[in-house]
């Protein structure tokens, strides 16, 4: 498996745990030089509307489930997710209090290539099996910062920019 933290955003942030924003970027090349292609998630969201939904991780923590994705969709910008935090759970809210706060602000995706194919020195992934999407510490890009935080029930968080994204390989 594959992880992704390109450089993405918490769109929103709401008091009953809902949280949304992009868990990966279209035709931004990543540092190893991987591009994610518009579409790429296509099997993807046909699997979530049929039922078969990724897990929403702390960190890429198999053990650490924090909530459910109740939208996958791509646009013209990338993946967007709208998800909702289950605060009962000790680790969910922990979680919350740092998106809250602005400790943390970061999406990436846990993933397994089933397509792609290489131009110029980038690989560009035309399909991929999401596997799941974590709440991260650090996200991609070291200027992808919280602008706005509002304590009501349309909290808007955003970044100022979008960088590089990272991937790292674990087995």
């Amino acid at each position: 498996m594959k992880f992704l933290t390109p450089c993405q955003h918490f769109k929103s942030l709401c008091d009953d745990g809902e949280i949304s924003g992009y868990a990966s970027v279209f035709r931004v090349a990543d540092g190893c030089g991987d591009v994610v292609k518009k579409g790429a998630f296509k099997t993807a969201v046909a699997d979530f509307k049929a039922g078969k939904k990724p897990k929403l991780l702390w960190q890429h923590d198999i053990n650490s489930p924090i909530g459910v994705i109740e939208e996958l969709r791509e646009d013209d910008y990338g993946l967007f997710i709208r998800c909702r935090l289950l605060l009962e759970i000790p680790r969910a809210m922990e979680v919350y209090h740092l998106l809250k706060n602005k400790a943390i602000d970061g999406f990436s995706i846990g993933y397994r290539i089933r397509d792609s194919y290489h131009c110029n020195n980038h690989q560009y992934l035309t399909d991929v099996e999401l596997l799941e999407i974590s709440v991260v510490t650090f996200p991609a890009c070291g200027s992808a910062l919280v602008d706005d935080v509002k304590n009501d029930r349309n909290v808007l968080l955003s970044i100022r920019a979008l960088s590089n994204k990272i991937k790292r390989n674990f087995r």
